[in-house]
């Protein structure tokens, strides 16, 4: 099978196994910690709406506003100055993140003055009803709140925004009780919206509910109220489909998930992301959105009421949407967001819907065709890298790939796209891994087969050189200068014809077991073996510039060698031997010579053969070695060399002239 076939099969399979897995609770919530963290790199705070102001209940303001208006929670009076303030300001909206859901039923002295608690209601609703921009929130109620206290939904009838059935029923989240301001607050309010906060099971506050319905009302959250509010969008230009709220020109993307449902084991509901702008702090130490504390806007108002400059100008809210909520310890309104800088206000997370809303700032998942080219296209590539290049490219590859779908994936939030990113990471390592593995397991077998082969024909050093630059040995018939070696056993004939099969064959297996050695220990190439007779190659397959000098020094070894055999032999009762060498140095074509099917690397030509007939020739001279002239000029240590003057061997037409090499 074609390597590419294989390889585009293991990136298919990666990606079908990625998506796979990647539907697991605990990659899926390794994917939402991705996204936390490229969340946190594009959201630097850039592009808030300068029309958002924040006004918050701190400590600060509790701790300074004691002596005067007494301890927490504030008489209503003291929010009616607020109130109060900010109509004077003009404002353009008052987004009270504060829930005022009973009477207040006690007595309160402020600045010098008894209030009851009727009386200070009073002059908050007052206070409402005379600025005209007021939004309240609304706490929308879990099942258990309903079935612990035993509590009943108030009438919803004559609270503005929730007078019309929103035409998104279908895809509100519904709600067994939402517990609006008291009557006449709510009465008096522009608006109420809800404060339901949904936080993803690891924790963080990633989505937003826009719609609850509770029995036949369908009721916008606070930020909702307000951006409807704010832009006058009037109902019938809301809309929703299952993969968007349409509010007027804005497009809202949202979320199809499963939840727990009061009115059995889940329901359908439909979520936005949060579209945060920057951390509650930007890196320069400012914040995302104007804040501002609660003590100073009461200070200001009571400063005008003197008739004295205020500290603070009520011009700063001219036509702003002011959110005001609580960020006091000990209060609960802080959430823990994608941002990991701290813990969020509420107000502040509202404020940052509110911007989206108005501004069309949304993040939208990305389309499924989107998400999963996503993680075909780069197993795709580290697969087509593995076909046809080595583990350590296709590591870098995959390296490589992984870092531009990171880049890609941090990019495309910047856009307003959240695409998935443990997938593509999953299937690119599986498309390394499958590929690594077939080329261990399948290639690498054979491989390592012929290495275990070719490392018995050549010397230890000469095999790992082959193995670390292997075109070295330039496979395939050539032309080289090198030196051939022809060693034969003498009288092994005649021990064979009077010995035991067994024993001969053990004799035989010593005696080329210490040849192989020698050869190997000189860089020599073993060619073959025929007979008792040993054919090695000095030179080739890698160059050797003192092949001939090796092909010597590997024939005295053999000499010394078989020595000592003989000596070993003779103790154990058997016959001892002989050797004849013939070595001739010359030009040789070399390379793999056969069939198709089946082929040896070897050496050919005239020089060969006259290697050959030398050592026959030992038979005739009496000696163990004998050299070509050829030889004997490419030497360059010493050796006893003793001519024997000109020869005409088999196959020449002209003498040669030869040497023996005494030990």
């Amino acid at each position: 099978m074609p390597r590419w076939i294989v390889a585009l099969a293991f990136a298919i399979a990666a990606v079908l196994v990625a998506n796979g897995v990647g539907r697991l609770p605990l990659l899926q919530t390794l994917e939402l910690k991705t996204y936390d963290a490229r969340l946190r790199a594009v959201a630097t705070g850039a592009g808030a709406s300068p029309d958002i102001a924040l006004v918050l209940i701190d400590d600060h303001s509790i701790r300074q506003l004691e002596p005067i208006v007494g301890r927490w929670p504030w008489p209503r009076l003291v929010h009616a100055v607020l109130v109060n303030y900010l109509a004077r300001a003009k404002a353009k909206l008052v987004v009270y993140d504060v829930l005022f859901s009973e009477a207040d039923r006690g007595r309160h002295d402020v600045l010098g003055t008894e209030w009851t608690g009727a009386e200070s209601d009073e002059a908050f609703v007052d206070a409402v009803k005379a600025a005209g921009n007021v939004i309240f929130a609304a706490e929308s109620s879990s099942e258990g709140t309903v079935n612990g206290g035993g509590e009943q939904q108030p009438p919803l009838t004559g609270i503005p925004s929730l007078s019309t059935r929103w035409p998104v029923a279908d895809f509100a989240e519904r709600r067994p009780l939402l517990v609006p301001p008291f009557p006449a607050l709510a009465a008096a309010a522009r608006g109420v919206g809800h404060a339901r906060t949904a936080l993803d099971l690891d924790g963080p506050l990633r989505r937003s509910v826009p719609f609850v319905q509770v029995g036949d009302v369908v009721v916008p959250s606070l930020a909702m109220t307000a951006a409807l509010l704010a832009s006058g969008t009037p109902p019938d230009r809301v809309a929703a489909s299952r993969s968007q709220l349409r509010i007027g020109d804005v497009h809202v993307p949202w979320i199809e998930q499963v939840v727990p449902d009061y009115y059995g084991p889940a329901q359908t509901v439909w979520r936005p992301l949060v579209p945060y702008r920057g951390p509650t702090l930007k890196a320069d130490g400012k914040p995302t959105f104007r804040s501002y504390s609660f003590q100073d806007l009461f200070l200001a108002e009571q400063q005008l009421l003197d008739n004295q400059t205020p500290h603070l100008d009520p011009k700063t809210f001219a036509d702003q949407i002011v959110v005001v909520g609580v960020t006091a310890e000990g209060l609960r309104d802080l959430f823990t967001t994608p941002l990991g800088e701290g813990r969020m206000p509420g107000a502040e997370v509202h404020a940052n819907v509110i911007d989206g809303l108005r501004s069309n700032h949304a993040i939208a998942p990305a389309a499924p065709a989107h998400a999963l080219s996503l993680a075909v296209v780069p197993a795709v590539t580290v697969a087509a890298v593995g076909a046809a290049g080595a583990p350590w490219i296709t590591a870098a590859a995959a390296l490589a790939v992984a870092g531009a779908v990171v880049w890609y994936a941090v990019h495309a939030l910047g856009q307003g796209v959240w695409v998935p990113l443990v997938v593509p990471m999953i299937a690119v390592a599986l498309t390394f891994l499958s590929d690594l593995a077939w080329m261990y397991f399948v290639e690498g077998r054979e491989k390592r087969r012929v290495k275990r082969l070719f490392s018995r024909y050549v010397s230890k050093d000469v095999y790992q050189q082959l193995i670390a630059s292997p075109n070295e040995a330039a496979l395939g018939g050539e032309r080289r200068e090198m030196s051939v070696l022809f060693s034969d056993m003498r009288g092994f004939t005649t021990l064979s014809e009077s010995g035991e099969a067994e024993d001969l064959v053990r004799q035989l297996n010593q005696y080329f077991t210490r040849m192989v050695e020698v050869v190997f220990a000189h860089r020599g190439t073993i060619d073959k073996f025929v007979g008792d007779m040993v054919m090695a190659l000095y030179g080739a397959p890698l160059d050797d510039p003192d092949h001939a000098d090796h092909a010597v020094q590997t024939a005295l070894s053999m000499v010394v060698e078989l020595q000592r055999l003989n000596r070993v032999w003779a103790v154990e009762g058997r016959a001892t031997l002989d050797i004849g060498i013939g070595i001739n140095t010359g030009e040789m074509i070399a390379g793999n010579i056969g069939s198709d099917t089946i082929m040896s690397y070897t050496v050919i030509g005239d020089n060969v053969n006259l290697g050959a007939r030398l050592e026959s020739l030992n038979k005739d001279y009496g000696t163990r070695i004998l050299i070509s002239d050829a030889t004997r000029r490419q030497l360059k240590g010493q050796y006893d060399l003793r001519p024997l003057g000109d020869v005409l061997v088999k196959g020449k037409t002209k003498p040669v002239q030869i040497f023996e090499v005494r030990a």
